[in-house]
């Protein structure tokens, strides 16, 4: 039986998705072209577009699956409600596994820039939930910090989570493209200056 027009759009699409995919893991991102993926998946260069408006576009289903790994591994540790003995060694971890995401290449760091705040058309709507949700996940584990008496050092707490978030996503911003553009090359060094950073900025006089 013949499959009808939208199984095989669906289907032409996973298609194209997975050589994109599997273009990127054998040959990284930066040659990524759109004739590339249309002669891996069997389908012409007009058919890559029709399904995702651009590169940009395909670029940003390819990345969701290393945001959705970094997720994964920020979700892991203590049960919801609870928070680590050293809340500042958590945040640099979380903060420096993203920086590790979007600097493995030129094109993720872009991408990334790209659709912060103002999304382009043609990006994943699940890329932008994912960042959504990691930004969710970092205001969580600061309201449950500022909440804690007893937890130290103590988190400020003349503004909201949510404000504070908007901070450290500067702070990984800047961090990422001091390290992209080699004015610092050592990762250890670049979490070293983070964490005076956001020892400044988080925490209570």
């Amino acid at each position: 039986m013949t499959r009808k027009p939208q199984q095989r759009s669906i289907a032409t699409r996973a298609r194209v998705l997975q050589a994109a995919r599997d273009l990127s893991r054998r040959n990284g991102l930066e040659g990524l072209t759109a004739e590339a993926v249309a002669s891996e998946a069997g389908v012409a260069k007009g058919t890559v577009f029709s399904h995702f408006g651009d590169m940009d576009g395909l670029l940003s289903h390819v990345l969701l699956e290393r945001l959705d790994a970094l997720r994964a591994r920020t979700s892991e540790g203590p049960a919801p409600g609870a928070l680590p003995p050293d809340p500042v060694e958590a945040l640099m971890q979380r903060m420096m596994a993203l920086i590790a995401v979007i600097t493995d290449s030129p094109t993720i760091l872009r991408l990334f820039l790209d659709n912060i705040g103002v999304t382009k058309a043609n990006c994943a709507a699940e890329f932008v939930e994912t960042l959504d949700a990691l930004d969710a996940e970092l205001a969580t584990f600061l309201e449950l910090w500022q909440g804690s008496d007893s937890l130290q050092p103590a988190l400020r707490k003349d503004r909201l989570p949510s404000e504070l978030v908007d901070g450290l996503i500067a702070f990984m911003i800047h961090g990422a493209i001091l390290f992209k553009s080699h004015q610092i090359t050592d990762r250890a060094v670049l979490e070293a200056r983070l964490r005076r950073h956001v020892e400044a900025y988080l925490l209570q006089a």
